[in-house]
């Protein structure tokens, strides 16, 4: 009987390591200390350069491709709601919905041959208006990569997954 304890309770004591010492080596398999130089890493894309001069209540807008591939781009105009945004076409710009697209692709170090400009006036006048001293217009620019069709065309690639940044440029 005294055999059968001993059988018993080394059993027991075989379970309980066994089962600590899973966890522990589990621990010190899966973890790694490295010790060197560390490299900052850039992943992604860069957003192009955007240039703004203001003059009256004209913003023209510049964009340039910062990046290593072929992009397409776009702006968008934020403005408070007793002001409003009038595009003034320009050689290559358009305005569909409430974007002005570049209608030509910008290689690396390119920027748009004309600019973007945007009258800003206040919204039900019909008179002449004083230029403010200040007044606050966002610039959001988007951006996506060139992809070319069966033709061999450019063509912008999925807006949904452009690049942007704005610029948040009063006067």
């Amino acid at each position: 009987m005294k055999t059968k304890w001993l059988y018993l309770v080394a059993a027991v004591a075989l379970v309980i390591s066994i089962s600590a010492v899973k966890p522990a080596l589990a621990y010190f398999t899966a973890t790694r200390t490295v010790e060197g130089t560390t490299k900052a890493i850039e992943i992604g894309d860069v957003p192009p350069e955007l240039d703004e001069d203001v003059v009256e209540m004209t913003k023209m807008i510049t964009i340039t491709n910062n990046g290593q591939y072929p992009i397409f781009v776009r702006a968008m105009a934020i403005s408070p709601d007793n002001w409003q945004v009038n595009f003034n076409p320009e050689d290559g710009w358009m305005q569909e919905g409430d974007y002005y697209y570049y209608t030509k692709p910008l290689a690396p170090e390119e920027s748009t041959a004309t600019q973007l400009k945007l009258d800003i006036v206040p919204k039900q006048v019909n008179q002449e208006y004083d230029v403010p001293d200040s007044f606050n217009v966002v610039i959001v620019q988007e951006a996506t990569k060139v992809i070319y069709d069966d033709a061999g065309n450019p063509i912008p690639d999925d807006w949904a997954n452009a690049i942007s940044n704005s610029i948040n440029v009063g006067r």
